[in-house]
């Protein structure tokens, strides 16, 4: 039986909310070990030690818990990255915490990189987290867009194509997980640093006092 949604003062349990937080947390671990093929019902239930049942009383459909995922994986990266932006002073800084904090956000989750990236890729039963996730990508890209647009307003950042540059810094972050998994006595912190160097240097006025 799959529990209905409440709304207002009938929420779901903090106990339900713990229970669906497990489960997650098991599809993540069951992705990153075997891959997301296999990784049935059965086997996340093995690993969060409950019952197959379980998990369709919260979850009737592998591409509801698929989602699920996504959207937790990427509200736990949104949370991280505000965290270090809201309080940057200046658009250049910003964009440094945003890359810095992204790099070292993927060496540290890398279970949940390789669960997200691999229900993004996924032919079948993904579709709804797939399409969500394209959905969250495309509005930070457009909000990056309109970061450096709003920068170049101030005065801070020099003249360039704002979603040209956005999808460039989009693609640059996009690349990080994969390097870090092929080599993983990458240097972090350096990694982060050189990135956000390369951004910095492509994205400030060179005119404006102060600057490097």
């Amino acid at each position: 039986m799959q529990p209905e949604i409440r709304s207002g003062d009938q929420k779901r349990s903090f106990i339900e909310d713990a229970r669906r937080g497990q489960i997650v947390a098991a599809t993540i671990a069951t992705i990153a070990e075997i891959g997301y093929a296999k990784a049935s019902f059965v086997q996340i239930a093995r690993r969060a030690g409950i019952s197959p049942g379980l998990i369709t009383y919260h979850f009737a459909k592998r591409e509801e818990l698929m989602k699920q995922v996504m959207l937790t994986v990427h509200d736990s990266m949104d949370q991280a990255l505000t965290a270090l932006t809201e309080n940057a002073n200046g658009y250049v800084s910003a964009l440094r915490s945003l890359i810095e904090g992204f790099v070292h956000y993927c060496a540290e989750h890398p279970a949940e990189l390789v669960a997200i990236g691999q229900i993004a890729a996924a032919a079948r039963d993904a579709e709804a987290a797939r399409t969500w996730a394209e959905e969250q990508n495309a509005l930070a890209l457009a909000e990056l867009e309109d970061m450096f647009r709003e920068g170049q307003e101030s005065g801070e950042l020099r003249e360039f194509a704002p979603r040209v540059m956005a999808v460039s810094v989009m693609a640059a972050m996009e690349a990080a997980p994969a390097e870090l998994m092929a080599r993983p006595d990458t240097d972090v912190s350096r990694y982060a640093k050189e990135l956000a160097d390369l951004f910095e240097l492509a994205v400030r006025d060179a005119s404006r006092p102060g600057t490097r």
